[in-house]
């Protein structure tokens, strides 16, 4: 009964807002705030797919769905109340949903290194942020949920189809996935992309060594397994392979993490102590890998750094 009214609040609140996890109007492009990023017109369109901005928010919902795992806890009634409130309620008023400060940061941070990177790059893009930071429907494919997912791909494709954008950058790996695979599937037609990992060079030379963890997603759906390491080693850093790495990684407990807390947490517990042992600064390239393995890290006392590749390459920092 729990698992089933979570699913629906989710698409419920998809229909409602456009994003399924409580998040107040306008965060999604508040990362851009400043930048003059390219209004176009270019055959490329900067698509973030919102995952990096509903990071600090899906932090805060796993921490309410963890109280809402034990038996005995009323915390349950609290998520009945934000479905009910859901539609004249701003939820990230509510104490359990308000994000960390410093997720909020990491999550600008990045987004905003990714675009310097591009622009350094020479890359030609454009920046729409009505569509742009639209989501991409990830979570609502992942959990089974259909008919929203469909209706959701519908939205994000007619609005980028209106941009006049040949292809789009994508910056994470279940964007990438979902708006290719996923919107085939649901419409018959997935969207062209290209990685912005495919695009960039290094703005910033380092030294050092780095654990890298790779995305499942990435590794074992979308071949994503050498540039990362390419552009690491360009920058200057000795790139360390944990036990389980490339094609053979080991998942980071997403994105289980808003059904099953525990299960989720186990599995990046035992990730988050194999990336320890290789090395203490660990780099990710995918917001769910680095919250679930920085929430593990955090809890089980780990002395390991965790950062974005994007973090690394260049950028802000």
């Amino acid at each position: 009964m729990r698992l089933r009214e979570l699913l629906e609040f989710m698409a419920e609140l998809d229909e409602r807002t456009g994003y399924p996890v409580p998040a107040p109007k306008g965060f999604a492009s508040r990362w851009s705030e400043g930048l003059r990023l390219p209004k176009g017109p270019s055959r490329r369109l900067l698509f973030t797919g919102a995952l990096y901005q509903l990071a600090p928010y899906i932090w805060r919902l796993v921490d309410l769905l963890k109280l809402v795992e034990a038996p005995s806890t009323s915390s349950f009634a609290l998520l009945r109340a934000a479905r009910t409130l859901s539609g004249s309620f701003d939820l990230s008023l509510l104490p359990l949903l308000r994000p960390e400060p410093y997720l909020l940061e990491w999550s600008n941070r990045v987004l905003r290194s990714i675009a310097s990177i591009l622009l350094r790059s020479g890359v030609d893009f454009m920046y729409v942020p009505e569509v742009s930071d639209l989501y991409s429907g990830a979570l609502l494919r992942d959990y089974g949920l259909q008919e929203a997912f469909r209706r959701h791909a519908k939205v994000v494709v007619e609005a980028v189809d209106k941009t006049g954008a040949e292809e789009i950058i994508v910056l994470d790996p279940h964007t990438h996935d979902t708006v290719t695979e996923g919107y085939r599937a649901a419409l018959g037609r997935g969207l062209k992309v290209v990685n912005y990992m495919e695009l960039v060079r290094p703005t910033r030379q380092a030294r050092g060594e780095v654990v890298i963890h790779d995305s499942c997603v990435y590794a074992r759906r979308l071949g994503v397994v050498e540039r990362p390491r390419l552009l690491l080693r360009d920058a200057g850093y000795d790139v360390v392979e944990p036990l389980r790495s490339r094609e053979w990684t080991y998942c980071c407990g997403g994105p289980l993490e808003a059904l099953m807390p525990s299960l989720a947490y186990s599995i990046a517990r035992t990730r988050a102590k194999e990336l320890s042992m290789a090395g203490t600064r660990v780099v990710t390239a995918c917001p769910i890998c680095y919250l679930n393995l920085r929430r593990a890290a955090l809890e089980e006392g780990l002395h390991v750094n965790l950062f974005d590749i994007a973090e690394l390459l260049g950028g802000e920092s």
